[in-house]
C-alpha cells in the first residue's frame, strides 16, 4: 500500500484526531469517536501513525519525561500541522528527513525517556521509556535484538534484505508494516498497527502471520494469545500518554511507574482493587497520585522518592 498524498483525506483526518486527542478538553465522547474512525479502514491507522510520528519528530528527538514535564507542542503549531503544510507534507511522502540518522549499534532510553531514531536501511524506531536495543545488519539481513522494553518500527522496504526484531527467543518480520514489541523479561507482545508481519520462533521455519490491529501475546506459562483489542489505549505511549478503562489501581500504578523515578505504591488492600478509567501524562507521578485523591476515596503521603496510597477513611464510609 502507498503511503497517503499531502490532499489525502485520510492524512487530513488523522491530523485533526491527533489535535483534538492530545487537547485539553478531550472527551470520552472523542475517544469513543476515535476508535470507530480508527477501525473503519486500515488506513486510518496507517495515516494517524504516519502524523504521529512527525508531530513527534519535528518536536524533538527525545521526550524526556524525568523532570515531570511532557512536552505536548511542538515547534509547529497544530494550526501549521491541520493546514496540511511542511510537516504533512514531508510525512505524506514518507520521509522523515527531520529525525536524526542514527549510526551507533546500540540504542538505549532510561526511566522516564523516549527517543526516535531512524535506522541505516531508513526504518523509523521510537523506543519507550526503560528500553534497550541492539542492531545487527550485514548485507543479508536486517535485524534488531529488543534486550527490554518497548519500541514501535516503521520498516523500510527492501526486498534484498527482510527486517526481524528478536525478542525471548521469537523474530517479528515486518515488511512495509508499522508494529509494536514489547518486552518485559520473557514476555513478550506484538501489536500489527499496519502492513504485513510474521512472528515465529527463532528456531522454527513456520510462523503466524498477523492482520491490521491484531496482537500476539507470550506470556510464561500460558498458550500464544491472538487477539484484536481496541488500538487507541495500546498506542497512547506514542503520544506521552496512558488510557485506563475501567483499570485495576495495582495496574495502573505499575504502568506509570515505568515512566518515573518516583514511584507510587499501593499500600491498603482495600483499594487495590478499585478501576481506574481517564487518559493521564506518563511521567508526572505526582501530578496523577492528586488526580487520584480526588476521583477516588485515596490519599497520598509522600516519602522521599515514593507516593504512597491509601484508603481515605472518611470518603470511603461516605460511599
Amino acid at each position: 500500500m502507498t503511503h497517503p498524498s499531502p490532499g489525502a483525506p485520510y492524512v487530513k483526518e488523522a491530523a485533526v484526531w491527533l489535535a483534538r486527542l492530545r487537547a485539553d478538553d478531550r472527551s470520552l465522547e472523542d475517544e469513543r469517536a476515535f476508535r470507530s474512525w480508527l477501525m473503519a479502514d486500515p488506513r486510518h491507522a496507517a495515516a494517524f501513525e504516519a502524523v504521529n510520528g512527525m508531530w513527534d519528530s519535528v518536536g524533538a528527538l527525545s521526550r524526556d519525561m524525568r523532570n515531570g514535564e511532557v512536552p505536548l507542542e511542538p515547534r509547529f503549531s497544530r494550526r501549521a500541522l491541520l493546514s496540511g503544510g511542511v510537516g504533512l507534507a514531508v510525512v505524506a511522502g514518507g520521509t522523515f528527513a527531520l529525525v536524526q540518522s542514527a549510526a551507533a549499534e546500540v540504542y538505549q532510553t532510561d526511566v522516564g525517556e523516549q527517543k526516535h531514531v531512524t535506522l541505516k536501511d531508513g526504518t523509523g524506531v521510537f523506543l519507550d521509556t526503560d528500553t534497550k536495543l541492539v542492531v545487527d545488519f550485514d548485507a543479508k539481513d536486517r535485524k534488531v535484538d529488543l534486550r527490554y522494553g518497548r519500541a514501535n518500527f516503521r520498516v523500510a522496504p527492501d526486498a534484498s534484505r527482510p527486517f526481524a526484531v528478536e525478542a525471548a527467543q521469537k523474530l517479528v518480520i515486518g515488511t512495509r508494516s508499522t508494529f509494536d514489541v514489547r518486552r518485559y523479561g520473557d514476555d513478550i507482545s506484538v501489536l500489527l498497527i499496519h502492513g504485513q508481519a510474521t512472528v515465529k520462533n527463532t528456531n522454527v521455519d513456520a510462523g503466524r502471520q498477523l492482520r491490521d490491529g491484531e496482537r500476539l501475546s507470550f506470556i510464561s506459562g500460558q498458550s500464544p494469545r491472538l487477539d484484536k483489542p481496541n488500538l487507541l489505549p495500546l498506542i497512547a505511549w506514542h503520544t506521552g500518554q496512558a488510557i485506563f478503562e475501567n483499570s485495576l489501581l495495582t495496574d495502573v500504578v505499575l504502568e506509570m511507574n515505568r515512566y518515573s523515578t518516583i514511584k507510587l505504591e499501593v499500600d491498603d488492600s482495600r483499594i487495590a482493587r478499585m478501576k481506574v478509567s481517564g487518559v493521564y501524562r506518563v511521567g508526572d507521578n505526582t501530578n496523577f497520585a492528586r488526580s487520584l485523591a480526588r476521583l477516588l476515596p485515596v490519599e497520598i503521603r509522600v516519602v522521599d522518592d515514593r507516593i504512597q496510597l491509601v484508603g481515605d477513611d472518611a470518603r470511603m464510609l461516605q460511599g
